[in-house]
């Protein structure tokens, strides 16, 4: 389905799939289908269509802000559907083409420019007794065996990753700090040997309050984005589903926790001749 996304015109004879599998051949009869017809048998044309699919789902995957960008393909799609033969599709995906090259190719590097996390400033504990007591149970049930696990991973060896010597031994990798809306407690399951996801949550603390969960997933860790919402910045996980695919997904704060906004299946197409990675972005969920 990724190949068919951004290559409607695949010749599968030659693309390594089974082109005598019934349903593979309905699959790429019916991409075709989505086209005037003969645009698959007009190479220039079919090459021009592979480039602007390849522009919008892979730009996708380079911005900060997927769920703008996705409006604007939404309505790109419209005018190619709507194209009743080639001369217009021509005219469409030139236009496409123009759109998004320049954007493709100045877009920084994903996080370049991201503040580090969602808070303004470290919290001091120090003086602050019923809080140190709150956090010291928050970490003490994120420690549990239906969370980070109880088991003291040193014993086989391995080295969590970025381990605070200063905090007593735990499971858990956690940071108190003030935000827009209050005092945030920000913990995540230390990693451990190839391990490439880890839970991690966000809680809002407030004095004779329980925690305040706003944040919760298996798919972490997370990162910040410029972007804010509510007061609050937007960030996203990135959840490693295999070695060429990665579950992205945009979080956005409502006022009252995190939610979902947008997320995608990330999937890796190989190297430019630059020896940059490439990916798509397929299962588009908004």
């Amino acid at each position: 389905s990724t190949t068919l996304l951004i290559n409607p015109c695949l010749d599968i004879s030659l693309s390594g799939f089974d082109d005598s599998d019934d349903d593979t051949i309905k699959m790429v009869d019916e991409a075709k289908a989505a086209y005037p017809a003969n645009t698959c048998n007009n190479p220039a044309l079919a090459n021009k269509l592979f480039k602007a699919r390849f522009l919008q789902y892979s730009t996708i995957t380079l911005v900060d802000d997927p769920w703008n960008l996705d409006i604007e393909i939404v309505e790109q799609n419209k005018l190619i559907s709507q194209c009743k033969d080639t001369t217009c599709l021509d005219k469409v995906l030139d236009a496409i083409i123009s759109q998004l090259y320049p954007r493709y190719i100045s877009i920084p590097t994903k996080f370049e420019s991201a503040s580090d996390n969602l808070c303004t400033s470290k919290v001091d504990l120090a003086n602050d007794k019923k809080m140190d007591v709150v956090i010291k149970k928050l970490v003490a049930s994120l420690s549990t065996d239906d969370n980070c696990g109880s088991k003291d991973f040193s014993d086989y060896g391995d080295n969590p990753i970025d381990e605070d010597k200063s905090k007593p031994y735990t499971n858990v990798l956690f940071d108190v700090c003030k935000s827009n809306i209050g005092d945030l407690f920000i913990a995540e399951c230390k990693m451990f040997g190839n391990q490439v996801n880890t839970q991690t949550w966000f809680y809002l603390l407030k004095p004779d309050i329980e925690p305040k969960l706003l944040f919760n997933s298996y798919n972490g860790p997370y990162y910040p984005l410029d972007s804010t919402c509510n007061g609050m910045q937007d960030f996203m996980i990135n959840g490693r589903a295999s070695l060429i695919e990665h579950q992205i997904v945009y979080y956005r704060y409502n006022g009252q926790q995190y939610e979902a906004a947008y997320s995608y299946m990330e999937v890796g197409i190989g190297r430019d001749d630059n020896g940059n990675d490439m990916a798509v972005a397929d299962l588009i969920k908004k």
